[in-house]
């Protein structure tokens, strides 16, 4: 296995930090911030927004760039947005600096996988994409509670900092370990770009991203403010918080593999059918038993591996539409589904802080259980229309 996977592992770590380290520190911001809880909320929103736009459209862009100047701006963008973040003064300037940070997110996701496989070759190009998605689930399993605890003991800000540490590290790994300046594959033609942005409005396609949007819309309006739930209504301590950080990391690890295993059993359909009501019956239990800690445990470690069981099953139904629709726009459908996760995580935010500041912080579960039942109904008009198709990933389709 070539040495710079290993790297573009450490840069997956470092994105993984970025995004979900926020949500259990949302109450800790608003207080350093002297603003409002589901305000802090909105710096989860920016970054998922920014990683929604630069995943499909920037992928799109730099179809003609070499591999390793497309990855070494992802990491140069993602790192100077989170330095920023880090000593941001005023909630604007956080938000700026989160959807910037975003940015890179987004197109580094969309690349890395792809770019690992061909560098590995054939033989080893489920395992590369493997080890660079592992630095994305360590993070959520160890890195996400640790820097929770810090962040709630110390201060938020070298949290951030350390993150942006990581993304420059990374850099660096990247600048002097990357040697082959790949291209992706018929990405050389002048028209490979618009190619590629044509293919983002493929309806079939957009409708398999809208699943994905509410799916994850419902389970981030719930888990973006968990802590202030935990606090708030189950009555545990800040410093405690991490503990279910932690069971929801630990189990979002497991539901991964869990995912791709019951993809290959059940069929996407199955698997997705089977994730979506998983997250939809999670949620509503968490707003049905949120006054028990010890079933908050249990609730939490369940939602994090519904949610992260869907990301295989998602990705290939994903994958499967555009191999039957949508030829050779793998790479577009991709970054789709990566733009779909990060769209449901905004969706998700932004209702749950609206549903704060309406109605109050016990009814965010109520909002995702709404929200991911939307995208249950989606899913199954999408299944009865094609009755018989289970669009299955043929050989190649993901690379």
């Amino acid at each position: 296995m070539p040495f710079v996977i290993y790297i573009f592992t450490l840069s997956a770590f470092a994105l993984g930090l970025a995004e979900f380290v926020p949500i259990g520190l949302t109450d800790v911001m608003a207080h350093s911030l002297n603003v409002d809880i589901e305000q802090t909320g909105s710096a989860i929103t920016t970054y998922a927004l920014g990683a929604t736009f630069a995943a499909p459209v920037l992928t799109a862009l730099t179809a003609r760039w070499s591999r390793k100047n497309v990855m070494l701006m992802t990491a140069l963008v993602f790192t100077a947005g989170s330095g920023i973040a880090a000593v941001a003064a005023n909630l604007p300037m956080l938000l700026v600096a989160r959807f910037v940070a975003g940015m890179g997110h987004g197109l580094f996701l969309a690349v890395a996988s792809s770019t690992a496989a061909r560098l590995a070759g054939s033989k080893k190009a489920g395992s590369a994409v493997a080890v660079v998605f592992g630095g994305f689930t360590i993070a959520m399993a160890i890195g996400v509670p640790i820097s929770t605890y810090l962040g709630g003991a110390i201060s938020w800000r070298p949290v951030l900092g350390a993150i942006a540490a990581f993304g420059a590290l990374g850099f660096v790994g990247l600048l002097f370990g990357m040697r082959d300046p790949l291209r992706v594959f018929d990405g050389d033609s002048p028209a490979s770009a618009a190619h590629a942005l044509k293919a983002l409005l493929n309806v079939k396609l957009l409708g398999g991203a809208l699943v994905t949007v509410f799916a994850y819309s419902g389970s981030f309006a719930a888990y973006t403010y968990i802590a202030p739930v935990l606090t708030q209504v189950t009555g545990v301590s800040s410093h405690t918080v991490s503990i279910f950080m932690l069971s929801y990391g630990v189990l979002a690890a497991v539901g991964n593999v869990i995912g791709g295993k019951m993809t290959d059993r059940l069929g996407v359909n199955g698997a997705s059918l089977t994730v979506v009501i998983g997250i939809i019956l999670t949620v509503l239990g968490i707003w049905g038993f949120a006054h028990s800690a010890i079933i908050m445990a249990v609730l939490i470690a369940l939602l994090g591996m519904f949610t992260f069981a869907g990301v295989p099953a998602l990705q290939a139904r994903l994958l499967g539409i555009a191999e039957i629709h949508a030829p050779h726009a793998h790479g577009v459908a991709a970054g789709l589904n990566i733009a779909g996760f990060n769209s449901g995580i905004a969706l998700g935010s932004l209702m749950g802080g609206v549903t704060i500041s309406t109605i109050g912080v016990s009814y965010t579960a109520v909002i995702g259980a709404v929200l991911s039942s939307i995208g249950l109904v989606m899913l199954l008009a999408n299944v009865l229309q094609n009755r018989g198709v289970d669009y299955r990933v043929g050989q190649g389709a993901g690379h």
